[in-house]
């Protein structure tokens, strides 16, 4: 039997195997991975959004002046003749008659008629105001020799008793007071709104809210205004507020009384949102303060007492003397009286009028009655107070302060140190001084 012998394989050989082999598992491993990335969903991926564009400063301030002109002003520049038409019929009546009753606070929700807001200034615009021309709702109003231009105008009246003393003109010189007040305001631009507000312990309102000055608007001053001190059938008509028929917010005030009450007719002022005010007054502000329940039981107390000593005095030998002789000289006072008031009535004027009643009568003898414990505010209470009122209603809405323009009729020192220092509670207030109704000195 003959045995064949194999050659070995070469080392070659096995390295061209392994080679192989090795190129088939690699290749296999990269086929598996391919096929299972390809069967996996994609893998989500995030981006960030592109940064957001910032509008230029001019941009922003364009926008603010836009916004406050739309604020200002709630009508078009363009208005039809049709519209004005609308606005100058408006009466008295379909606004607010003075002859109606009401008694509703403007601040405590009966709205000012101006605008869709129920606060602003004005009533829009006919044509701008540019060169030199007053815009439709805006009037130059010559209140006493104090000139000054307004939208929304107040008149505060004082109607007290010492404002027809015979040193200021008497009842005449009063008349002639209320018809240039009437004067004024007939000339008012159609378009203006006014009101008109008089004083004395308490207020009266011409009508509740603004209304606009058309001629049937302001043909009723004179008659709502005349029975102030008239002379009807040797009679004095009317000797103050008689209509009674607005109540201001006084918000954190004690007023409660007093004979001058500045107090509610600035703050009824404040309330219809007038940005020109203007006052006619002899100066002085008579404002009490809250009684404290303490104060009025000791004064009780004394009148008790008052009215024991009284009662012993008048039994008293002494006491009939001297009230005898406090008749005596009471008789010839009142003769005097009586010669003056005749002497009076023959020029159809009235007795003479006097604050606080007649002056130069004797004096009573025997004790004193004791007077009841009564504090008033003074001048700076009320300057603090108008001011604060005024940021309440003034600033929260975005208006301007207004003007106080304060006429002094015929005041004395101290009546003229309040005047001065009214006109300056707010910007661009002004005062003068009148010597009587016929002369005049300008401060």
């Amino acid at each position: 039997m003959t045995t064949t012998n194999r050659r070995p394989r070469s080392t070659l050989f096995w390295v061209i195997v392994i080679s192989a082999g090795a190129h088939v598992l690699v290749g296999a491993v990269l086929a598996s991975w391919k096929i299972y990335r390809y069967t996996q969903p994609p893998e989500a991926t995030f981006s960030s959004p592109p940064p957001a564009a910032r509008v230029p400063p001019a941009n922003l301030e364009y926008r603010v002046q836009m916004q406050q002109l739309q604020q200002q002003s709630t009508r078009p520049p363009r208005q039809t003749a049709g519209q004005a038409e609308s606005l100058l019929n408006q009466s008295l009546d379909q606004l607010d008659s003075p002859g109606r009753a009401f008694g509703t606070s403007a601040l405590g929700g009966t709205p000012v008629v101006v605008n869709g807001s129920g606060v602003g200034r004005g009533i829009g615009r006919l044509g701008g105001g540019s060169g030199g021309r007053l815009d439709f709702g805006v009037s130059a109003v010559d209140f006493f020799g104090i000139k000054k231009q307004g939208e929304r105008v107040v008149f505060i009246v004082d109607v007290g008793a010492s404002m027809v003393e015979p040193e200021r003109g008497d009842l005449p010189g009063y008349d002639r007071v209320k018809n240039e007040l009437a004067a004024m305001i007939e000339g008012l631009s159609p378009g203006t709104f006014f009101n008109i507000i008089v004083f004395s312990r308490a207020i009266d309102l011409y009508a509740p809210r603004m209304v606009v000055a058309t001629a049937d608007n302001t043909s009723q001053v004179r008659d709502w205004i005349s029975p102030y001190w008239r002379m009807t059938d040797g009679k004095i008509e009317r000797r103050g507020p008689f209509r009674k028929n607005y109540e201001p917010q006084m918000i954190d005030w004690n007023g409660a009384g007093g004979g001058s009450r500045m107090d509610q007719a600035f703050a009824a002022a404040l309330e219809l949102r007038a940005d020109l005010i203007f006052m006619i007054t002899d100066g002085t502000p008579s404002i009490r303060q809250g009684r404290k329940p303490a104060e009025e039981g000791k004064w009780r107390q004394r009148v008790e007492r008052f009215e024991t000593d009284w009662a012993r005095f008048e039994q008293s030998q002494k006491g009939q003397k001297a009230l005898v002789k406090y008749e005596e000289v009471r008789a010839v006072w009142r003769a005097d009286r009586d010669k003056i008031t005749s002497a009076r009535e023959a020029r159809g004027l009235p007795p003479i009028v006097r604050e606080g009643g007649s002056r130069g009568a004797p004096s009573k003898p025997g004790p004193s009655r004791p007077s009841r414990p009564t504090s008033y505010y003074d001048l700076e209470d009320l300057v603090r107070f108008v001011r604060k009122t005024a940021r309440t209603l003034y600033e929260s809405s975005g208006n301007t302060m207004p003007s106080i323009n304060v006429v002094g009729y015929s005041p004395n020192a101290k009546g003229t140190a309040v005047i001065e220092e009214l006109a300056d509670i707010f910007p661009e207030g002004s005062h003068r001084l009148m010597g009587g109704f016929d002369e005049s000195v300008t401060q």
